[in-house]
């Protein structure tokens, strides 16, 4: 059996990473169901110190995703499992905004806690989503300086 070129482990990590990325579609789902319930008029105040504590920490996820790309792409070129791997962190980084504004949402019962963190997220998948013109360059040693 031959091994897997790149573009096909590429195509194969995609179609993995495919159902990840409905998740800020099913917490907006359930921030919606939540929201239209009788319990959420009931909830507590928003003047909360945590509240911009969770927002940073949303943001800071993105922040996070840019430097590790930035740090494991700066030395050797990186092997398949490894791209594969960056991938996947990439994709976590970008998506832990819309987890933490869900959460908040349901703390504070302010729905534009979590729209603010789907932005976020948002601007992180365009920023951190890996493109297939990436994965080759990452894969492919760095020209020497002259």
């Amino acid at each position: 059996m031959t091994e897997p070129t790149l573009r096909d482990t590429y195509l194969t990590w995609t179609r993995r990473a495919v159902p990840a990325l409905l998740l800020p579609l099913v917490l907006t789902a359930v921030l919606q169901a939540g929201a239209s319930s009788t319990w959420w008029a009931v909830g507590p105040t928003a003047a909360s110190g945590m509240r911009y504590l969770f927002i940073a920490v949303g943001a800071a996820s993105v922040v996070m995703g840019r430097s590790a790309r930035t740090r494991d792409v700066a030395g050797a070129p990186l092997s398949t499992a490894a791209l594969v791997s960056l991938s996947w962190r990439l994709l976590t980084y970008a998506l832990t905004p819309a987890a933490v504004g869900a959460i908040l949402a349901f703390m504070t019962r302010q729905p534009g806690d979590f729209y603010l963190m789907l932005l976020v997220t948002l601007i992180g998948l365009v920023m951190l989503y890996p493109r297939f013109d990436q994965w080759v360059a990452w894969s492919h040693p760095l020209p020497e300086a002259e």
